[in-house]
């Protein structure tokens, strides 16, 4: 995943985050979110 990627996910899970009243830390819930979309794509990239 490319960092614009992740930005632009980041975002989207972030005005979703906003509408869960359950959701106490907005950023870092939408963080999470696409951290594990991340975590399940393989990278063909070396670090």
């Amino acid at each position: 995943m490319s960092i614009k990627k992740a930005i632009e996910l980041v975002g989207i899970y972030y005005g979703k985050a906003l509408t869960l009243e359950y959701v106490h830390k907005k950023v870092a819930w939408a963080l999470y979110q696409v951290w594990k979309i991340a975590d399940k794509e393989k990278e063909n990239e070396t670090n």
